[in-house]
């Protein structure tokens, strides 16, 4: 990652999950219990995520410049949030990611979520589409640790927008706003991504996520 810029673009593959994976987080426990026409749904579902989605994923890294209580300095702009001392106390880069499922599946979506004959088929496809966004940041992140160590470095923590985290300054739970999306996007300026933030600062396609890894010096033994 990042050999010839501070800017990296992933094709992903689409992840593989299971029916009975996806049947699990509808409350499905036991495959015994499932009925055909569930199974089937399922299936479905997930062959309609293979086919309509387009996984990619878009990554910037910067050295902080400085750092405060509540707030992190970067050379093309700032994040603010009352646990960042906390969360990155010792980062002193951030790599910080768009990721997508792409236009496909959110299309298939609005097609499916008016059919009467399918009531599951919309249902099964949203939940199928976070899965898959969660195996794909879990390979964006063994990416970033391995990048981390070629640079004798370790990840430190990960957030995101629209996200609450736990203070033991603080002692409560703080909420990073969901318009810092807007300065986290200023990152991504003058580059050719799929991905547009709304006025109420959610992403376009919906299928996406983002967020920011903090990178620390690694621990010496």
């Amino acid at each position: 990652m990042f050999i010839d810029s501070n800017f990296e673009k992933i094709k992903f593959l689409s992840p593989k999950i299971s029916a009975f994976k996806l049947l699990r987080t509808h409350g499905y426990k036991n495959k015994e219990n499932i009925k055909k026409k569930i199974l089937e749904s399922a299936e479905k579902a997930l062959d309609r995520l293979t086919n309509y989605s387009s996984p990619v994923g878009y990554f910037y890294i910067e050295e902080i410049k400085k750092k405060s209580l509540n707030r992190i300095q970067l050379d093309r702009t700032s994040l603010n949030c009352e646990v960042f001392k906390e969360i990155f106390s010792e980062s002193i880069v951030l790599i910080i990611f768009i990721i997508s499922l792409g236009k496909g599946v959110d299309r298939k979506l609005k097609t499916i979520s008016k059919d009467t004959n399918e009531p599951l088929g919309a249902l099964f496809l949203e939940n199928a589409s976070w899965l898959a966004l969660e195996l794909i940041l879990r390979d964006a992140r063994s990416r970033i640790i391995d990048f981390a160590k070629s640079k004798n470095m370790q990840i430190e923590n990960r957030m995101a927008p629209g996200y609450s985290y736990p203070s033991k300054i603080l002692k409560k739970r703080i909420m990073w706003q969901l318009e810092e999306q807007e300065n986290l996007f200023k990152l991504f300026e003058n580059r050719n991504i799929c991905i547009r933030l709304t006025d109420s600062f959610t992403m376009l396609p919906r299928m996406s996520r983002s967020g920011v890894f903090g990178l620390k010096k690694k621990n010496k033994i």
